[in-house]
Formats: structure tokens, C-alpha cells, sequence
């Protein structure tokens, strides 16, 4: 069998050593353990709160954003009206400016038509007075001297003005 002899005194020392080792250590390095561990604690969770601050802000910026967008947007919507109705006011300016020109050269041509019939019959007219003269020299066998011949058709192109 075995012995089991048990010095108490050895036992007492033994178990007063632990217990003043376990107070030791519970003072000594618990304490300052459970301290870091209650820093760690405070710091994840400011962390968190921290994180949870700058998401609700991403949020609002991400929201700004958004607004911000929508009325860049409609400025270009409105600027590209705007360009546009000021195109076609151009377009109707240059329009309106060649239909005026057009009109204004066809008065032109039509005036330097007008002049240039006119020129046209006095010259016709000449040319008839001086072969009437022509022909009317032959019939009467008789020669005009030239002095003659442009008072006789200055005479005549008088009557044709009058008629």
C-alpha cells in the first residue's frame, strides 16, 4: 500500500504560497491585463462608432453627390435647349437675310433689265431711222450730207419718245 503521510505544516506553507502567488498575480498582472483588454475593448468600439459616423457621412456626401449630379444634368439639359433654340434664331437670321438679298438682287437685275431694254429700243430705233433713211435715199436718188441725216433721225427718235 501506499503511504500517505501528509506533513500539514508543508501543506499549509503550500497552500499559502499559492494563495500568495494567485493574490500576486491577480494584482499584479490580471489587473494590468484586464486593463489592456478593457482598452482594447473602448478602442474597438470607438473604432466602430467611428466607422459607423463616417458611413452615415459617405452616406450624406454619396446623397450631395447625387444632387449635385441631377442639377449639372439639368443645367445641360438647359444649356443644350438653349444652344439649340439659338441655332435655329441664326438659322432664321441667315434665312430671312438671303431671302432679303435674293429679293433685293432680283430688283437689281430687273431694273438693270429695264435699263438695258431701253437701251436696246433706242438702239433698235436708230438703226430703223437710219435704214428708213437708207432706204428712203434710194427711193428719192438723192444723197443726204451727214448733218442732214443726224437732224432727221434726232427728229424722229423725238416722235418715237412721244408716242
Amino acid at each position: 500500500m501506499i503511504n500517505l503521510n501528509v506533513d500539514l505544516g508543508i501543506l499549509a506553507i503550500q497552500v499559502i504560497t499559492f494563495l500568495l502567488g494567485m493574490i500576486l498575480i491577480w494584482q499584479v498582472f490580471l489587473k494590468k491585463f484586464s486593463k489592456k483588454l478593457a482598452e482594447r475593448s473602448d478602442y474597438i468600439k470607438n473604432t466602430l462608432e467611428s466607422v459607423a459616423r463616417q458611413k452615415i457621412e459617405v452616406e450624406a456626401l454619396k446623397a450631395d453627390f447625387q444632387k449635385q449630379l441631377e442639377t449639372i444634368d439639368k443645367r445641360y439639359q438647359e444649356k443644350i435647349r438653349e444652344a439649340t433654340k439659338e441655332a435655329m434664331d441664326i438659322k432664321n437670321d441667315i434665312v430671312l437675310q438671303a431671302r432679303e438679298e435674293s429679293k433685293s438682287l432680283l430688283e437689281k437685275t430687273g431694273e438693270k433689265l429695264e435699263i438695258e431694254k431701253e437701251k436696246m429700243l433706242k438702239e433698235m430705233r436708230i438703226e430703223v431711222t437710219n435704214l428708213a433713211l437708207a432706204i428712203a435715199e434710194k427711193v428719192l436718188k438723192e444723197n443726204i450730207d451727214k448733218n442732214r441725216q443726224e437732224k432727221i433721225v434726232e427728229e424722229l427718235l423725238k416722235e418715237f419718245e412721244k408716242k
